[in-house]
């Protein structure tokens, strides 16, 4: 296989059938493309609830899966700001990874953006930044940070939870902290994120 097969994205369809060890997902469209990969809605038929799904292509070059990363971070952290699991599992014969986990609404930033002002009220934008703020003070005290902060990585909840903010996209996150808890000791060369 040549490096440029292997950089292809999992390209899912509308109807395509995505099915795990617990349910069987049915794509409904694409939600968003990263730099590893694509989220897209998906809806168990049995229960009818629809779910965020992330997938991750296998690349053999890449030395982790940031797939993995986010779901050691969601399994590892407590907290009303991060989304729950749902499902999980990695497809050999297709060679990806996929997490199946809650809905969340739209972005801070796309929020923001359909504005008619293009910016938040004084109160939304205080009330927003502290739910962000303790986001990221719960995934600290779990041992990691997420090294890339930004408002397309916050959302607002659907329906009795719109008035949440949520963080996402643990990518690039890293664990600063070992086993025994304690500071890890800093890396001597480190590359740019």
């Amino acid at each position: 296989m040549s490096g440029e097969e292997e950089e292809e994205d999992v390209n899912f369809r509308q109807g395509n059938e995505i099915t795990s060890s617990k349910a069987a997902y049915t794509v409904s469209r694409l939600l968003g493309e990263g730099g590893f990969g694509a989220v897209y809605l998906v809806k168990n038929e049995k229960t009818n609830k629809s779910y965020a799904m992330k997938v991750e292509k296998k690349v053999a070059s890449r030395k982790h899966s940031k797939l993995k990363m986010e779901i050691a971070i969601l399994k590892a952290v407590s907290g009303k700001h991060f989304t729950k699991i749902v499902d999980r599992g990695k497809k050999d014969k297709e060679q990806y990874f996929f997490l199946v986990m809650e809905l969340v609404g739209k972005s801070l930033a796309d929020l923001k953006s359909d504005m008619e002002q293009k910016c938040f009220s004084f109160q939304t934008g205080m009330g927003a930044g502290l739910q962000c703020l303790e986001a990221v003070e719960d995934l600290h005290k779990a041992g990691f940070i997420h090294r890339d902060l930004k408002p397309q990585n916050y959302a607002c909840g659907l329906e009795d939870k719109k008035h949440m903010v949520y963080i996402l996209d643990f990518g690039i996150a890293r664990k600063f902290t070992n086993a025994k808890n304690e500071l890890k000791t800093p890396r001597e060369t480190v590359g740019f994120k």
